[in-house]
C-alpha cells in the first residue's frame, strides 16, 4: 500500500499488532453484544422506522488505563511520530473541528475506534489481519490530513412531497430539496424537530412521508484545531434567510400548507471522526394542515420556484413594505386550517397588492406583476 506518511503507517501497524497480541494472551477472545441506539433510527418501510441495532465489540477495560497504553513501546513510538510532524501534532490530543464546533480528539480513541475495532470486528478474534488493517489505516491517514470538513445544514419540510424527477435537483444559492437520510431523520427526531405520527413501541415509530424531505445546504469549511485557538465564526450562514424565502416561494408557486421543523446543522457522516450529533435551533415547530400538502411535481414548477425565489431577494421587492406585508399574510394563509381564516388573510393580501399606494405609478413593474399574479390563486 502506498501511504503519504510511511512512518505513521509503520508505527500504527506495530501498535495494532502489539495490542492484539497482548489481548490474545490476557483476554483470549473478544466479546460481542447487540446494541440498540435509541438516537438512531433506520427506515424499514416508507413511513416506518426501527431502532438501529448492531453487534458491537465490547472494548476491554484495559483501554481506559493510560498506564496500560504506555506499557507498549509501540504506543510511545507512535506518539513520537505524531509529535514530530507539523500537521499530525495539530490533529491529535487537541480540539479539532470546524469554527463553531471543536471536540477533543484523543490518540487512544483514534486507535481503538478506527484501527482496532474494524480489524477485530472483521476477523472476530484477536488476530492481526493485514487487509482489514490497511483499509482501516487508509481511512485514518486521509482523515488526519484532511483540510476541510463538510457541513450539512438542513431543515425538515413539513406537509411537503415531491416527485422523484425533481428530487435533489439544484436550486438557487446551492440549495437542494431531497429526502432526508436516516441519520438526518434521527437527529431531527432527537431534538423533537419532526412530528411523529405514531410511536408504535419503544423500538419503532411512524413518520408521515409528508415530513421526510428537507431543504439542504452543504458547504466545505476549513479544519480548525488547537486548545489556544479561538477561530472566528466567519460570515454568518446564508441558510436561515434562504429558508424563509424558499418557504414563501413554495407557498406562492405550489400552494398547500408547507412549513418547516427545527433547523439542523451537522458534520457529514462521511467525514473522518465526524461530530456525533447535530446542533439545532430550538424554534417552535408549526404543524401543517395534513389534508393540504404542498406538492412539487415537475421541472416546470421547479423553474417557477427558482424564479420566484430570485424575485423575493430583489431590492425592489424588499424595499416595498406593502408587498412584504402581502407576502407575510399570504404565507400565514397557507397555514390556516379553516377556509374562513384563509379568506381573511387573502383579502388583506389583495388589499396590500392592488390598492393604489401614494408615490407609486399605476402601471407597476412587470416583475412585481409576476409575483402578484402567481400569489393569488394558489392558497384557496
Amino acid at each position: 500500500m502506498l501511504t503519504a506518511h510511511e512512518p505513521l503507517h509503520r508505527a500504527a501497524e506495530d501498535l495494532v499488532m502489539a495490542v492484539l497480541s497482548e489481548l490474545a494472551e490476557t483476554v483470549s477472545v473478544p466479546q460481542f453484544g447487540l446494541q440498540r441506539d435509541y438516537h438512531s433510527w433506520r427506515r424499514c418501510q416508507q413511513e416506518t422506522f426501527l431502532v438501529e441495532e448492531h453487534e458491537q465489540w465490547q472494548w476491554p477495560i484495559e483501554f481506559s488505563s493510560r498506564e496500560w497504553w504506555y506499557s507498549f513501546p509501540a504506543y510511545k513510538a507512535l506518539r513520537d511520530v505524531i509529535r514530530d510532524h507539523e500537521v499530525l501534532r495539530s490533529r491529535v490530543d487537541t480540539l479539532v473541528g470546524y469554527p463553531s464546533s471543536l471536540l477533543l480528539r484523543r490518540l487512544q480513541d483514534v486507535v481503538v475506534r478506527y484501527l482496532l475495532t474494524p480489524v477485530v470486528e472483521k476477523v472476530r478474534t484477536y488476530r492481526f489481519d493485514g487487509a482489514a488493517f490497511e483499509a482501516a489505516y487508509a481511512t485514518v491517514e486521509a482523515g488526519l490530513f484532511a483540510k476541510t470538513v463538510r457541513l450539512v445544514e438542513y431543515v425538515p419540510l413539513l406537509g411537503f412531497d415531491m416527485s422523484q424527477d425533481v428530487s435533489g435537483a439544484p436550486l438557487r444559492d446551492a440549495l437542494t430539496i431531497r429526502p432526508m437520510t436516516d441519520v438526518e431523520v434521527s437527529e431531527a427526531l432527537r431534538v423533537m424537530g419532526l412530528p411523529i405520527a405514531q410511536l408504535s413501541s419503544t423500538n419503532s415509530l411512524s413518520l408521515s412521508r409528508l415530513h421526510q424531505n428537507a431543504l439542504v445546504l452543504e458547504r466545505d469549511l476549513p479544519v480548525h484545531s488547537g486548545y489556544n485557538q479561538h477561530p472566528e465564526a466567519g460570515d454568518p450562514s446564508p441558510f436561515h434567510a434562504a429558508v424563509d424565502r424558499m418557504l414563501i416561494a413554495l407557498r406562492i408557486v405550489c400552494g398547500g400548507s408547507v412549513t418547516y421543523g427545527r433547523p439542523m446543522c451537522m458534520q457529514s457522516r462521511e467525514d473522518f471522526d465526524a461530530q456525533p450529533h447535530a446542533s439545532s435551533r430550538l424554534t417552535e415547530v408549526h404543524h401543517p394542515v395534513e389534508d393540504r400538502p404542498t406538492l412539487l411535481v415537475d421541472a416546470v414548477t421547479l423553474g417557477s420556484l427558482c424564479e420566484v425565489y430570485d424575485l423575493l431577494g430583489k431590492p425592489s421587492v424588499q424595499s416595498k413594505k406593502f408587498l412584504l406585508n402581502a407576502l407575510r399574510r399570504l404565507t400565514m394563509a397557507g397555514g390556516r386550517a379553516l377556509p374562513e381564516d384563509r379568506l381573511i388573510d387573502l383579502c388583506i393580501t389583495a388589499e396590500s397588492l392592488f390598492i393604489q399606494h401614494p408615490g407609486l405609478p399605476r402601471r407597476r413593474d412587470k416583475r412585481e406583476h409576476l409575483v402578484a399574479g402567481v400569489m393569488s390563486p394558489v392558497v384557496v
